[in-house]
């Protein structure tokens, strides 16, 4: 569940900016160069499932290159290039693991970035508000568990507002982004677990 919330969040922050310019080629290549090279991403998002799925999440993320530390009401992430820690808050446990590569493209498509225009179709579509673009991306290969992702950016701040997440079931997910800084000062330690934080939880190391 954290690693499909993950991915979610993560594509808008790092795929808006470049959808605005889709059409014109080399702008792509320089905005994706410009998010790789870029001190850190923070925000604050919302996320809502289905109606019938009665789905609510809070949460801030912090991005820095394939680092990310990312907390939600139920969920605490760190990971710091090579090792990954989730603290489980309901049930007070750590789990700490070394994801492959594979697992890590699932969760962070910064490792995607490079073969962007290749992986994903994309259309604009008509924004029913003022100062808004929308576009829509879909996977070119079928076998994905999105169908197909809707962005709505700002105009004037080439930021991300909203996404709308449609699976190969065809349920919806909406993220709204409340705060969102491209700029943001992180330190290493900000993707790091720290033990003494979390002085009851029990550590289970699956490495």
């Amino acid at each position: 569940m954290c690693k499909k919330f993950l991915l979610y969040i993560i594509l808008v922050l790092t795929a808006s900016t470049a959808l605005a310019q889709h059409h014109a080629g080399q702008y792509i290549d320089n905005v994706i160069a410009r998010i790789q090279e870029a001190d850190g991403i923070a925000a604050d998002f919302t996320l809502r499932g289905s109606d019938h799925s009665g789905l609510y999440l809070q949460g801030t993320i912090e991005i820095q290159g394939e680092k990310f530390h990312l907390s939600t009401n139920d969920m605490t992430t760190w990971y710091d290039g090579k090792t990954l820690w989730a603290y489980h808050k309901s049930i007070g446990e750590v789990n700490i693991t070394e994801p492959t590569w594979q697992e890590l493209v699932e969760i962070n498509p910064y490792l995607l970035l490079d073969n962007y225009k290749q992986s994903f179709t994309v259309q604009e579509v008509t924004s029913t508000h003022r100062g808004e673009r929308c576009f829509t991306l879909t996977p070119i290969k079928r076998n994905t568990r999105i169908a197909q992702v809707m962005i709505t950016i700002a105009t004037d701040s080439m930021s991300p507002i909203s996404f709308v997440i449609t699976d190969d079931n065809n349920n919806s997910t909406i993220i709204a982004i409340t705060r969102y800084n491209d700029q943001a000062q992180l330190s290493d330690a900000t993707f790091t677990f720290d033990r003494r934080q979390y002085p009851q939880a029990t550590i289970v190391d699956l490495r």
